[in-house]
């Protein structure tokens, strides 16, 4: 795999690659909330998601479906706390990516983030953090009604990044989207484990997690 230094462009995925996954115990807690066995639930979030992420479902109408299949009904202050609850599970950042980030933009390089993600969500994100900010460009599902394998999202990142194909690298940690980009001429990355791949790339993994460290204790 080339090394960080031969791209000049970074395409990021959200989920599992700058934060960290949704856990089962988050599943559990919204599968208690909404009075749905946990294996049943896991199945049916799933079910509806890329409608829900191309903005094609509201927040009301994704869980309302949901129900409708579990045979159950969900009231609209259920209905907000699994959609809060849904959010703060994919917002446990990675710390050690971030700072990655942060010196791959310091380095001159042109980061960006492409996401499948739902309108609540990508609101959320940009209402509560600053986190979207480091970015040159930002392309999120729910506003261009895309979603990733699809090859109108990876056009319309690329675009808003400007650079060529062939110089920007993806990073996701669904083969699947990997090979989407691939198809468009895009470098890809599976994003497995994030340790393998920052030392494949030959990103100073122990010097991220030094400055991640002294910047952590000149906070406190």
């Amino acid at each position: 795999m080339p090394a960080v230094s031969e791209y000049r462009g970074f395409i990021f995925d959200y989920g599992g690659v700058l934060v960290h996954d949704q856990s089962e115990e988050d599943q559990a807690r919204m599968a208690e909330l909404a009075g749905i066995p946990v294996e049943d639930f896991t199945e049916l979030y799933w079910a509806d998601r890329a409608e829900y992420d191309k903005a094609q479902l509201s927040a009301d109408e994704y869980w309302h479906a949901l129900a409708r299949k579990a045979g159950k009904f969900l009231n609209d202050g259920i209905i907000a706390e699994l959609t809060e609850l849904d959010n703060q599970s994919w917002m446990r950042f990675d710390s050690v990516m971030w700072e990655w980030l942060d010196q791959l933009h310091g380095a001159g390089k042109r980061i960006a983030m492409l996401s499948n993600m739902p309108r609540d969500l990508g609101e959320a994100l940009k209402s509560r953090t600053d986190r979207l900010q480091i970015f040159d460009y930002v392309t999120l599902s729910y506003e261009v009604r895309a979603i990733k394998p699809e090859p109108a999202i990876y056009e319309h990142c690329l675009e808003g990044l400007a650079t060529e194909p062939q110089e920007t690298l993806f990073l996701d940690d669904r083969i699947a989207n990997v090979q989407g980009a691939e198809l468009l001429g895009i470098p890809g990355v599976h994003f497995t484990s994030r340790d393998e791949v920052l030392l494949r790339l030959g990103a100073p993994l122990d010097a991220l997690r030094d400055s991640l460290q002294r910047s952590e204790s000149a906070s406190q």
